[in-house]
């Protein structure tokens, strides 16, 4: 999808931000693509009117004190790993690394910002490839 903006919500956020925007769905038509691929071709824009940066401490600051306990409890746990992975497609037998590839992007890694010049994303980026049938959409259907 494109997000389009002007004014006021121009260089608000970077590639990477989690975003919260208000706007107008449109599709934009784009006939040279109808003739190269023989088929209607859109695309998604979304020319934004309202956009807010969401904050990485947000989540932390609506954590409850049962919820605290309960992430403690699981860091004691020398099998949660193991755990997580197994609740990603427990009715799909195997493909054990597949589902830690998934169980890793989920929590993703450590932003850098180095030398305060530019930064790097902490994103893990996941590219399931496989013969038809081997159920690489179910997987992505349990984390999304």
């Amino acid at each position: 999808a494109v997000v389009s903006t002007q004014s006021t919500g121009v260089d608000i956020c970077k590639p990477g931000d989690e975003v919260e925007l208000t706007g107008v769905y449109t599709n934009s038509f784009d006939g040279s693509l109808n003739t190269v691929n023989g088929f209607p071709v859109f695309s998604t824009v979304i020319e934004a009117n309202y956009v807010v940066v969401k904050e990485e401490k947000e989540a932390v600051n609506n954590l409850t004190d049962e919820d605290i306990k309960e992430i403690l409890a699981l860091s004691k746990d020398e099998m949660v790993g193991e755990r997580i992975m197994d609740s990603i497609g427990p009715s799909i037998y195997g493909h054990a690394n597949i589902k830690r590839a998934i169980a890793l992007s989920l929590f993703g890694g450590v932003p850098k910002n180095p030398g305060k010049k530019h930064k790097v994303r902490g994103d893990i980026n996941v590219l399931l490839c496989g013969d038809p049938g081997t159920a690489k959409s179910q997987f992505l259907k349990y984390v999304t």
